[in-house]
């Protein structure tokens, strides 16, 4: 399926409730047209109630925003995941969403209700992939998701859908930036015409971690190595605008977050300047293929994907 989203998209994970509601509207006045989002994030009835009241106050139409959200893994049997579609377009206070993800290849225990708290259920469950994507597909013939796609997933995942998809993957979401680019997922997804979306696209700079992820060592800041910033001054840029120019001069969409005005307005200025191909190269050579966000509560699962492309 062909789909055309915005390159850049305002990524709301770890947005403090606090400045979720002025960091959205100030997005949408920069010129942000892509809102991304998730069940498991907490904060899709905030996102809901903002947009709607910048819609209604503002001559921006709903066609013009792409709202993303993603299907929690509590809720991947098949049964569960057109109800759980319309959990979420109830707190968004959407027909429907103009993409909808599948979050992880790892299912988890379904649970009774659908908690307003960010909770989930940490007992592993076997689904059938297959099983969780014909429901996927079924919420675009209900007019509800306009596309469909997944996060987290790997080649082997990819295939295993693609054989036997209706309706192909539109976008596969996942963490790539210099020092863990992907290219062969990339390389993979182009053959079938799936779009790479990068989350962590500055390797989370700013992001310390917890115990089940990998932390991210200050000492491995990507916005302060002296490869990127001695390309950030040749091209008097910010560091931030030469990771993410990178990851869009290769063709993946970036899903950068931030709450700071001034980064946020940055994020946006990166399509008046292209990198040369010896500075891409010299970002090429930042690659130690070590992923930051490994998700080890998921370590023991049949489908945990982590240590593979």
């Amino acid at each position: 399926m062909d789909i055309r989203i915005p390159q850049v998209a305002l990524g709301t994970s770890r947005i403090s409730p606090e400045k979720l509601e002025v960091t959205i509207k100030r997005a949408l006045e920069m010129g942000y047209r892509h809102i991304d989002t998730a069940f498991l994030y907490g904060n899709e009835e905030a996102i809901g109630t903002t947009l709607q009241e910048y819609l209604k106050s503002t001559t921006l139409s709903r066609q013009e925003v792409h709202i993303t959200t993603k299907l929690s893994p509590t809720y991947m049997k098949g049964s569960a995941v057109g109800p759980a579609l319309d959990e979420s377009l109830r707190r968004l206070k959407l027909d429907y969403v103009d993409l909808f993800l599948i979050h992880t290849p790892c299912a988890l225990k379904e649970m009774d209700t659908y908690t307003e708290e960010i909770t989930q259920s940490t007992e592993l469950m076997s689904v059938d992939l297959r099983e969780t994507w014909k429901a996927m597909e079924d919420t675009v013939y209900k007019g509800k998701a306009h596309s469909i796609g997944v996060s987290n997933f790997n080649t082997k995942q990819l295939d295993y859908i693609c054989e036997v998809a209706r309706i192909p993957p539109a976008v596969n979401q996942v963490e790539a930036h210099v020092r863990f680019p992907q290219k062969k997922l990339q390389e993979f997804c182009k053959s079938r015409n799936i779009q790479l979306q990068a989350f962590s696209p500055l390797g989370s700079p700013f992001f310390t971690g917890t115990t089940d992820i990998n932390r991210v060592q200050s000492s491995d800041n990507l916005v302060e190595h002296p490869v990127i910033m001695e390309i950030a001054e040749k091209y008097k840029r910010t560091p931030g605008q030469i990771l993410l120019r990178n990851l869009v001069q290769r063709g993946i969409a970036v899903v950068p977050k931030s709450e700071n005005p001034q980064r946020m307005k940055e994020n946006l200025q990166i399509f008046c300047f292209s990198l040369s191909d010896a500075d891409m190269n010299k970002m090429d050579e930042l690659d130690n293929g070590i992923r930051r966000f490994v998700f080890l509560w998921y370590k023991n699962h049949p489908q945990y994907h982590y240590d593979v492309c």
